[in-house]
């Protein structure tokens, strides 16, 4: 095995981590929501914000590095290639909204929880797993520019990506929006 070989592993390890977790956040809230337990939003709250601040950021970060390291390790990619700043323009977003913004939200979600109760912070779960539906969807995009490997030159595949990923972020934000409780 070479030294590309291992970084190629870990490259995609971490994105399957990153990748998963994420969409599996996804249909625990769903569920915790659903069932209308305090204690289990609680808990999912809880979980999200340790999950998503040693887990997710551990493993995205893990991503980037390894890619980078790919890249560096590469006879055959730059980092002047198109679909390297496509896909570092992609990573930088969701993981700037991920360390920025969703850790510290559901931080703050769990101390709500503990100090106003579940229903209280309803509203504000709800919110967090629509943006990070969309938030998804980004992530999504980075496995379609890291398999594709599409340039600039590809206007059509480019604009048709995006269109499907926005698409799927408002079929699946769309009805939550329209659901979602006023509280919070």
């Amino acid at each position: 095995m070479t030294f590309y070989d291992f970084l190629l592993f870990v490259h995609v390890a971490c994105a399957v981590i990153w990748v998963g977790g994420a969409t599996m956040f996804q249909f625990f809230g769903l569920r915790a929501l659903a069932s209308g337990d305090p204690n289990r939003v609680a808990d999912f709250a809880g979980n999200v914000e340790w999950i998503g601040s040693r887990v997710l950021t551990s493993t995205a970060l893990g991503a980037f590095l390894a890619g980078l390291g790919l890249v560096w390790e590469s006879d055959f990619w730059g980092f002047g290639d198109d679909w390297i700043v496509i896909g570092l323009i992609l990573f930088g977003i969701t993981f700037l909204a991920g360390a920025g913004f969703f850790g510290p939200e559901s931080g703050r979600i769990k101390k709500q929880i503990e100090s106003e109760g579940a229903a209280a912070a309803q509203g504000r779960i709800m919110r967090i797993l629509v943006l990070t539906r969309i938030d998804l969807m980004i992530l999504f995009l980075i496995i379609f520019d890291m398999s594709v490997k599409p340039s600039f030159d590809d206007g059509w595949t480019l604009v048709g990506a995006i269109a499907v990923a926005a698409a799927l972020a408002a079929l699946f934000t769309v009805p939550a929006l329209r659901a979602r409780p006023a509280t919070g």
